[in-house]
């Protein structure tokens, strides 16, 4: 055996064993530079010092659509008159118990039920205590449309919390949108949507995230005929005690943050 040809042989093969292994290891560390650069730009809340709710809504799955709809014309007592506000008063002032979410969704549910148009298509969804107002919004597959004065029930109640009169609006003829290119989509999961505030600076530290919603908003909501788009909704109160509520389009989140 020619032992020189050998060992020059075993010499090669093992600095080019070395090369392998060299570009693994060197493979492995970009790896992990890239992981550690990652994690790095991963929004941190708790580090900002912007509080959240203890749960997030659930996004996975949830697939939505554009909606359209036209006002409904109520037609009033005793009129020909058409309007899409209806206001009447409540036969026998209902007895509230607590001004509070719970007990107020349980007084009221058998008046949801049988007295305002399609009533239990209505969620309540707040208490306006300046003005003694309980205000239930319309929903389309479980979904409210927010913050949307054509679509709403709002019952007065006095001061010996006695609810006696409402008024309301519905929006009729909901359909989701139709054709190739207007099918259901994934919405952005509301974390993202939070990030988006942050980034754009409507969040700062201090600022405390009350509640974030999904349903649907219309850009003009005061008008007969509407288009309403998949919207997350984040109420905020600011550190200096501001509250504001932001609008966080959930299928296209680079469009405008709306107020």
């Amino acid at each position: 055996m020619d032992w020189k040809h050998a060992s020059s042989l075993f010499i090669f093969v093992f600095l080019i064993i070395n090369i392998c292994l060299g570009f693994l290891y060197y493979q492995k560390v970009e790896r992990s530079n890239k992981i550690d650069t990652a994690n790095e730009k991963v929004l941190s809340f708790v580090n900002e010092n912007i509080k959240l709710p203890k749960e997030l809504p659930e996004a996975d799955g949830v697939k939505l659509n554009y909606l359209s709809g036209r006002s409904k014309k109520f037609i009033a007592d005793n009129t020909k008159r058409h309007d899409t506000v209806i206001k009447d008063r409540i036969a026998t002032n209902l007895p509230l118990g607590e001004i509070e979410p719970n007990a107020l969704i349980e007084d009221l549910g058998p008046f949801m039920e049988s007295v305002p148009y399609r009533g239990k298509e209505y969620v309540f969804s707040g208490i306006d205590r300046k003005n003694r107002r309980l205000i239930y919004e319309q929903t389309f597959n479980k979904y409210p449309i927010l913050s949307n004065d054509t679509a709403k029930v709002v019952i007065n109640y006095n001061d010996v919390n006695e609810a006696y009169s409402y008024e309301q609006s519905y929006i009729e003829n909901l359909q989701e949108g139709i054709g190739k290119n207007n099918k259901k989509k994934q919405v952005v999961e509301p974390r993202r949507a939070l990030e988006i505030l942050y980034y754009q600076n409507e969040l700062k530290p201090g600022d405390e995230i009350t509640t974030v919603r999904l349903g649907y908003y219309s850009v003009v909501p005061n008008i007969e005929g509407q288009v309403l788009k998949p919207t997350w909704q984040v109420a905020v109160l600011h550190e200096n005690g501001k509250r504001e509520t932001f609008y966080v389009d959930a299928l296209n989140p680079q469009e405008p943050i709306l107020k």
